[in-house]
């Protein structure tokens, strides 16, 4: 009731009630998902434990493992030398080291399986040049092992991205200080450099972990065993709802605990950079060093992009007119307007979100509000099982007609992707003086009339970039989609993956080049955006 009276008794009661109402109705399904586990009988609990959960256990964290040091290894160096060194095409190679994010897992998975099979181009050449060496590279590619190096490949741009930003930030008085007492550029980076962005480092590999957690069409088709594919394979398979709900369960509880590790890991990165001291200064390599630049750059960005986008391009036009242009055209026109209403509504909750924290200054309103933002680090599998029991247990309405239409489905997005577009959002915002609002107040302008009169205009490029962003990862989407989308709907995500498990891997890969021209070109557009707001900033 205490919580109830100060609701009621602050400024902007309207919009704090408000956004605290629309946070419990997005936080609904956790809610049931967690209160479904107390129907399950204790027999479930030891069958599940006996059977399935050491195996899922081991295989999730070991995948995690392999992903979490190639993502290491592919994103840290590359992100130093952009930040620090100053050598030719240092902004093309900041460019194209972001594009593997145009690229979902699964769509890289596939390809390189492809690659590598026995029918595969690497594979038929070697049979032709050397019989010999062929022998030797045809292995059985779909291991757990392979598939880490794979995924490392594809989310090394979360590592590099929060690294990127983090070494841009560091003083140059820490540097200098090292260089003075003699410290050479290896014992340089590995000995202050890293240290001091070990919260950035974290925080990549923490959404690099999540990715790893919520894939399902990589894994399945590679034949892991992981958490997701068992909520899958128990929930569609096996038609145990109580086994689903327990994976679910345990999967969230390991997210939470992930996720109280990273928020620790930040709590000292305001120590971590000085204001005013930025690395503006940049090292000139001499010839060796501009040699391992080039080839440390190159190696994430061809693997992690060309080849496979080569290789799909490749197939795409071999198979060109074969294509059924009608139907991809429907397909793109299904996932651009999915990912546009849901980006719209996620742009929307989050500014309003955003917005109310701004103005209340209430910290259940904070809490309540933040605590939306849960829904990026759980897997997709376990939302779409957590609203499929909201909409089939809620007694007081009749709401499971509403199960397959485009209202859950978006539903879902919001909650799965909320965070992402407020990242941005909030950044922007709370860079905006309180000054503004009070002034603002003094002319008679009204809550709403200042969020749609001064800091829409203000943050207009924040909420074009969050939109982006969004817009992206909605479009790779795929176990929500796979779950909860309506009746004969299909996405080129999902298109994608059905395709590639009945080995029609060359017939899916004009649906994947669609993915990738269509979420490549916004990312391009992303950072062009962002560099001509950094080189404007910088000139005041």
């Amino acid at each position: 009731m205490e919580i109830i009276r100060k609701l009621i008794q602050v400024e902007h009661k309207r919009w704090v009630i408000g956004s605290s109402i629309l946070a419990f109705l997005l936080l609904l399904p956790l809610f049931f998902l967690f209160t479904s586990i107390l129907e399950v009988p204790s027999a479930d609990f030891f069958y599940l434990w006996d059977t399935l959960l050491i195996d899922y256990s081991i295989n999730t964290f070991y995948l995690i493992l392999i992903t979490c040091f190639s993502s290491i290894l592919f994103g840290v160096l590359p992100a130093w030398f952009v930040s620090a060194y100053n050598f030719k095409y240092k902004n093309f190679y900041d460019v194209v080291l972001y594009l593997p994010l145009a690229i979902p897992t699964y769509i890289m998975a596939f390809t390189y399986s492809d690659l590598l099979s026995y029918t595969g181009p690497l594979q038929v050449f070697l049979r032709k040049v050397s019989p010999n060496l062929a022998t030797y590279f045809n292995q059985d590619y779909l291991q757990i092992e392979i598939l880490g190096i794979i995924l490392g490949f594809a989310l090394y741009p979360y590592v590099y991205t929060a690294l990127r930003v983090s070494f841009s930030l560091i003083g140059t008085s820490y540097i200098q200080l090292a260089k003075n007492i003699g410290v050479t550029d290896f014992k340089l980076f590995f000995k202050v450099i890293l240290p001091l962005s070990k919260p950035a480092l974290f925080a990549g590999v923490f959404l690099v972990i999540m990715e790893v957690l919520n894939e399902y069409g990589a894994v399945k088709y590679f034949g892991v065993n992981t958490y997701t594919t068992g909520i899958f394979r128990a929930w569609f398979s096996m038609g145990s709802e109580s086994t689903a709900i327990q994976l679910a369960c345990m999967l969230i509880l390991i997210v939470a605990f992930l996720f109280l590790i990273e928020k620790m890991s930040q709590k000292k990165a305001k120590f971590y950079y000085q204001s005013n001291t930025k690395l503006d200064s940049l090292i000139v390599p001499g010839y060796s060093a501009k040699i391992l630049i080039y080839f440390v750059c190159s190696i994430p960005f061809i693997f992690g992009f060309l080849i496979p986008f080569l290789f799909i391009l490749n197939n795409s036009l071999t198979h060109f007119w074969s294509t059924d242009f009608r139907h991809l055209f429907q397909l793109s026109l299904n996932s651009i307007k999915i990912s546009s209403i849901a980006a719209f509504f996620i742009i929307l909750l989050a500014l309003i979100f955003v917005y109310v924290e701004k103005i209340s200054r209430l910290k259940i309103n904070s809490f309540l509000t933040n605590l939306t933002s849960v829904g990026y680090v759980i897997p997709g599998a376990v939302i779409a099982l957590s609203i499929i029991l909201l909409f089939t247990k809620f007694t007081l309405f009749n709401t499971s007609y509403l199960i397959g239409s485009f209202c859950v489905l978006i539903y879902a997005y919001v909650f799965r992707f909320l965070a992402v577009g407020k990242t941005p959002i909030k950044s922007s915002l709370d860079k905006q003086p309180d000054s503004y609002d009070v002034v603002s107040k003094s002319l008679g302008l009204h809550s709403f009339e200042i969020l749609k009169k001064i800091h829409f205009p203000l943050n207009r490029l924040a909420l074009i970039i969050a939109f982006i962003v969004t817009f992206i990862d909605l479009l790779k989407e795929l176990p929500i989609t796979l779950i909860l989308r309506p009746f004969n709907f299909d996405t080129l995500a999902t298109q994608t993956y059905e395709f590639a498990v009945e080995e029609m891997l060359q017939k899916s890969s004009i649906y994947s080049l669609a993915i990738i021209l269509i979420g490549g070109g916004l990312l391009i557009f992303l950072k062009y955006i962002t560099n001509k707001q950094i080189h404007a900033s910088k000139s005041f």
